[in-house]
């Protein structure tokens, strides 16, 4: 149902809410005005509006500007009465405060500057820079680059550098703080390892590690990535395709609203602007790492619309329980640098250009069920705030922790916190008291280890997670030495991971990792806690096959090659070169490495002295033409090589091992030409795409005979 729509919104890309209920929207008011992105960045009248239901009726009916002449801001953190924004192209917070109460901000603090957004495309792009904002049950405040995060618990707005995901627009969150990030066609992004811990393998690798440490593999299956659209006109000109793949996908929540069937709580909502839907999906662990799947059977979407002007770009979970979904709703979804003759062309032919400053905001609730009141969180005490920690909306919950940690007499609320930590029945109460008390500065090492026996995984893991800050402690460590046997997958991972933030830990790491050998999720946090180990007794056992089954050992064996990860490149080597190169090499330890090995000299069959794989070094293919390489990688090969069998017989076609743009093929071949084809140059995205064209029709993989009859 419609909350509200242009004029009381135009141009809408965000909606969040306060401890009051009250709707603000981010309005870039600029954005794409016509097919040449005239005044994008230059009006600078994006707007934060402010939207009230005064009546219950479930629609806005107070409307406000709240801060006006903004340059297309992106994000919005409500803090108390004031609200956090950050605009293009700076990385600066400001914050602003109505203390009238008419609804227009007349109040603005600078609380963090640090200037000019510092990437190349700043001056051309509004895509390729952080959204999020998001304060996380970890007091942590999370940006989607991951350059740096924040905190503001101490009335100090401080900053802290990191290295994470490279993601575009959403960011989202569940129950125990886990993050998940989402990029264009990859709708969840590796969510398995937190940034922090990339640290970890910085200081073991002693270099620079590029892309996701150790890759995982994708959450989802490849099914998963395919959508009926109902909309038949096409943004890049003609007809649309019915059935298409995501290539937009952002604004993703993690749904924990109470006014939906208890099954929906923690389903996984985002959004595809270029298909004109919102996908659903479950989201549950799956040998220890998150796995999606999709909700509606069969073609079915959760919402979808014909209307190509329908633009859903961002999904929330509001106060009264339901799913709020904005809808820029316009013609032009792409950003002016990337938009090339012949769309432009389809978007003046079908007058699309023509569809600007409109919005909607809906609403999603379910007809069994009644939305909540709205809260009134600002106007209670500190401790009224209290009963709120366990309120069955991971909204609320949120909301009252903040609040909290942001009020002046929040001390006088300490020892409540500590019997709540300890004894609330709701664990979820217990969580977020601890937390709480973590972003009062009120922990201590016994309150915290205490709840290392905590009868519910999520408070011990939690536990944890908080204790790093002790990890030089003896006392904290040998208690966290006795969850060594803990039965669960998630409270063990953690262990690890923490474990692993401090040198000489690597027995107990070790023994907790043994228990828990077929867990992919360990694997994960082993192959980051002991980086480049590979004389500790644990990892011989596991290089040599002992107690593994095969699939086990395979998933063991390549994450522990992305140990010899690491690129030096020559002085003075191309930059453009060096992105592919290294892009590449991300690809080559997430799809190859499994059978052409680390060196690239292919790996051996247990037991065997037959190769999977033929030697990348040195190789004529490796070394010679595109049009010789190329084919390889997109239809697959078959057959003997150079007179020699492999164990397989067959080599995939990228699109079986997750390479499914061109982009994909040109970076990981011209990583192995960098690695292993001596002078071997770059192999571009337009030469896989005109070789792609040229072998139209082509199912079936090569031999090497017909390679060479194409010389």
């Amino acid at each position: 149902e419609l909350v509200a729509a242009e004029p009381q919104v135009q141009e809408p890309v965000l909606t969040v809410f306060d401890g009051n209920g009250v709707m603000y929207v981010a309005e870039m008011r600029s954005y794409m005005q016509d097919v040449a992105g005239t005044g994008t960045k230059t009006l600078k009248n994006g707007r934060i509006k402010r939207l009230e239901d005064t009546d219950g009726d479930g629609k806005m009916d107070r409307v406000t500007t709240f801060v006006d002449q903004l340059n297309l801001p992106r994000m919005i953190l409500p803090l108390d009465d004031r609200i956090a924004v950050r605009e293009t192209d700076t990385m600066d917070i400001v914050s602003y405060r109505d203390t009238d109460g008419d609804g227009v901000a007349d109040e603005r603090e600078l609380l963090y500057e640090r200037g000019p957004y510092g990437r190349g495309n700043v001056g051309t792009s509004v895509e390729h820079q952080d959204s999020g904002l998001l304060w996380n049950l970890d007091n942590h405040i999370y940006i989607s680059y991951n350059i740096e995060r924040y905190r503001f618990t101490d009335r100090t707005w401080r900053a802290e550098k990191q290295r994470g995901h490279w993601t575009q627009w959403g960011l989202a969150h569940n129950d125990v703080g886990d993050l998940y990030w989402i990029h264009n066609s990859d709708p969840l992004v590796s969510p398995y390892l937190h940034p922090q811990y990339w640290g970890t393998v910085r200081r073991l690798a002693g270099r620079e590690i590029h892309g996701v440490p150790i890759d995982m593999g994708k959450p989802y299956a490849p099914e998963f990535m395919s959508v009926r659209s109902l909309c038949l006109l096409n943004d890049r000109g003609g007809e649309a395709p019915e059935v298409r793949s995501f290539t937009s996908a952002c604004g993703q929540t993690v749904f924990r609203g109470h006014k939906f069937p208890r099954h929906d709580y923690g389903n996984y909502f985002f959004c595809d602007p270029t298909i004109h839907v919102v996908r659903r999906a479950t989201l549950e662990k799956k040998d220890g790492l998150d796995f999606l799947e999709k909700s509606e059977p069969g073609d079915g979407e959760f919402l979808r619309s014909s209307d190509i002007n329908s633009r859903f770009v961002n999904t929330a979970t509001g106060p009264d329980g339901c799913l709020y979904v904005t809808d820029m709703y316009r013609g032009i979804i792409q950003d002016a640098p990337w938009l090339s003759p012949g769309p432009r062309a389809n978007i003046v032919a079908n007058g699309l250009d023509k569809n600007i400053q409109h919005g909607r905001i809906w609403r999603i609730r379910h007809r069994d069920y009644t939305p909540a009141a709205a809260p009134r969180m600002l106007g209670e005490s500190t401790v009224e705030l209290l009963r709120h920690l366990g309120h069955p909306n991971g909204w609320w919950r949120d909301t009252a922790q903040k609040l909290i940690i942001l009020r002046d007499d929040r001390e006088r609320v300490v020892p409540l916190l500590e019997g709540m930590a300890a004894f609330a029945e709701n664990p979820l109460e217990r969580l977020h008291a601890l937390w709480t008390l973590e972003g009062i500065g009120a922990l201590e090492p016994g309150l915290v280890t205490a709840r290392f026996h905590d009868r519910d995984p999520r408070l011990r893991r939690a536990a944890v997670q908080i204790a790093e800050r002790w990890i030089s402690d003896p006392q904290v460590l040998g208690e966290l030495g006795r969850l060594s046997a803990d039965r669960d997958p998630g409270v063990a991972q953690q262990l690890v991971l923490t474990l692993g933030m401090a040198d000489g830990n690597e027995e107990l790491i070790q023994q907790t990792a043994r228990n828990h050998l077929k867990d992919r999720g360990m694997v994960l946090a082993t192959g980051i806690s002991l980086w480049g180990k590979k004389d500790l007794p644990l990892i011989r056992d596991i290089l040599a096959g002992k107690g593994l089954d095969g699939a086990s050992a395979a998933t063991w064996q390549g994450a522990i090659a992305n140990w010899d990860r690491g690129i030096a490149f020559p002085k003075g080597m191309d930059r453009d070169h060096q992105r592919l190169v290294r892009d590449g090499e991300v690809h080559y330890f997430r799809s190859c490495v499994a059978c052409h090995g680390s060196d690239g000299r292919g790996l051996k069959t247990p037991g065997t002295e037959m190769f999977l794989a033929p030697s990348l070094v040195d190789s004529p293919r490796v070394r010679g033409e595109a049009d010789q390489l190329v084919p390889i990688l997109l239809h697959g090969l078959v057959g003997p090589l150079d007179g020699k069998s492999y164990q397989a017989g067959f080599m995939a076609p990228a699109a079986a091992l997750g390479l499914t743009r061109e982009r994909d093929i040109a970076q990981v071949l011209s990583y192995i030409r960098f690695a292993w084809g001596g002078e071997g140059g770059p192999i571009t995205e337009d030469q896989v795409k005109a070789i792609k064209r040229a072998t139209t029709g082509r199912e079936s993989p090569w031999t090497q005979a017909e390679l060479e009859s194409q010389d």
